[in-house]
């Protein structure tokens, strides 16, 4: 059984991109502002968490890497944006952990941050390959709805993440630590 609790987050992240692409295909038509839409950003929030809950853990980045890769394929076909963000994120989140406060607040503008790096990051390589041609005033309306609908996301998801993080870390046996 403590096998199946080193992979409990991987596991739970397989989990975060299927719920992410269901609530992309059901949610869409609430997720918008206008004509300007939001995206559906549970696994990066998720990858984002668990970097900002388990800042010691190496492995996790890649675990990011694996998720990023299957993500890519399940949403777009190609390899490239999920792989390259997610383990970059969970590797920098790693790295804030180590000096931001660990409150709920602090945590919530440093997703909010990065949620909105990864939308423009997203815009700017979709634009550069002509996949989606979208203005600039579009991207910065779509910002706005993204950060109240990621505000949304990363209440439901704060304690649910946390509780992975801290109690299944990936690929670590923490039954070798208890008494």
């Amino acid at each position: 059984m403590s096998v199946f609790r080193k992979w409990v987050l991987a596991i739970g992240l397989f989990v975060a991109i299927v719920v992410d692409g269901v609530c992309s295909l059901y949610l869409h038509q609430f997720m918008d502002y206008g004509s300007f839409g939001a995206a559906s950003l549970i696994l990066p929030i998720s990858v984002m968490l668990i970097g900002l809950f388990d800042d010691t853990n190496k492995n996790e980045i890649w675990l990011a890497l694996g998720t990023g890769i299957v993500a890519d394929i399940y949403f777009y076909g190609f390899i490239g944006i999920y792989a390259v963000f997610l383990p970059f994120s969970c590797w920098i989140y790693q790295k804030i952990a180590c000096f931001l406060p660990e409150i709920f607040w602090a945590r919530l503008i440093v997703v909010l941050l990065g949620t909105t790096v990864f939308v423009a990051y997203s815009w700017l390589i979709f634009n550069m390959v002509s996949v989606a041609t979208t203005s600039l005033h579009g991207l910065l309306m779509s910002l706005l709805v993204n950060l109240g609908w990621t505000a949304g996301f990363f209440v439901c998801l704060y304690w649910i993440w946390g509780n992975l993080a801290q109690d299944y870390p990936f690929l670590i046996d923490l039954n070798a630590y208890r008494v």
